[in-house]
């Protein structure tokens, strides 16, 4: 039978009615799997592991590194890896391990529940038992397992707070489905193209801009000369486009570069790639000295910048890694 490690941060998941308000507590996971989900013996033997007991937004950087931390030192004890996480940044942790864990060999699989474990209703048990099932299978990525979909982490984005069915891959393939039976598309799964690599470490200077309608540049003149910010994503719209008519933007752009800041260019339509080479103010941007993200989702492009930022110093290696492909999360 296969050994799993179950890495518990907290979030929805194994939260517990606490009298006499009926307020949502952390609860003990382990207590909570073996009452709730006893059959899980039935799949893998488990031991529960604790890395903290957080509501996911507070998530960030210092945890990353920790789960990282806890698989890296664990991979030669356990077959797989289930992570219990909060829904709202689990793409983010998912992407960050991602870049951490380099050519794995073992399966990393994260999940919740948007109801707690103990509510009648809740969808915790079965994307429980989907996951963990997942995780004894021969797999060498980080997956998102919930709603009976297995999606590849770094492409995943999450689109609702209420369905059960909460994430979904815009510009890649789901990894599999779960029905009656367990359907995994072998042929999408990454292969390991080396040696196993442990890369922790990120840096959050970096700042997105989200344009919209009438958005003027003038709104961020002051952070240009700032010494600690040294990236900017501006998501844009459509295939990375920005308002043509306000020249503003490229200037504020060059200025950005020549203060030796990074600038990438996103899109917030989650489907379709940047494409800078279709309209005029995408060869404009593009001559100004900023980049374009390609088809990588907002979130994993956030993540990789705050990997880039830690990894190098120049600007050349920063706009080179995060336009590579670390671990299938960008169509070359």
């Amino acid at each position: 039978m296969k050994k799993i490690l179950v890495i518990h941060t907290g979030g929805t998941f194994g939260m517990v009615p606490m009298e006499p308000d009926q307020v949502l507590a952390p609860g003990n996971l382990q207590d909570e799997l073996l009452n709730h989900i006893p059959e899980v013996n039935q799949i893998a033997e488990i031991d529960v592991q604790i890395v903290c007991n957080e509501d996911s937004s507070n998530l960030g950087i210092s945890a990353w590194n920790s789960l990282a931390e806890v698989i890296y030192s664990h991979m030669d004890k356990y077959d797989g890896f289930v992570i219990v996480h909060g829904t709202d940044t689990m793409v983010y942790s998912a992407a960050a391990l991602s870049y951490s864990l380099i050519n794995l060999q073992k399966p990393v699989i994260f999940t919740g529940a948007q109801l707690p474990l103990a509510k009648i209703r809740s969808d915790a048990r079965l994307n429980f038992i989907d996951a963990l099932e997942v995780a004894t299978r021969q797999i060498n990525e980080v997956l998102i397992v919930f709603g009976q979909r297995i999606l590849r982490g770094n492409r995943s984005k999450k689109t609702s707070i209420s369905n059960y069915g909460a994430y979904y891959s815009p510009n890649y393939p789901l990894i599999g489905e779960i029905g009656l039976n367990l359907e995994i598309e072998n042929s999408l799964l990454l292969r390991p193209s080396g040696k196993f690599i442990y890369d922790p470490g990120f840096e959050p200077s970096l700042l997105n801009i989200l344009i919209y309608p009438e958005c003027d540049p003038v709104f961020y003149e002051s952070i240009v000369e700032n010494k600690a910010l040294r990236a900017i994503q501006i998501i844009g719209f459509g295939a990375g486009n920005l308002p043509e008519r306000n020249k503003e933007w490229i200037r504020f752009i060059r200025k950005c570069v020549d203060n030796k800041k990074a600038v990438f260019i996103n899109s917030s339509s989650a489907h379709g790639k940047i494409n800078l080479d279709i309209y005029e103010s995408g060869h404009n941007v593009l001559k100004a000295g900023a980049v374009g993200c390609k088809n990588m989702t907002i979130e994993a492009t956030t993540v990789k910048i705050m990997k880039a930022l830690h990894k190098y110093s120049e600007l050349q290696d920063i706009y080179s890694y995060t336009l590579s492909n670390i671990a299938g999360e960008i169509d070359l």
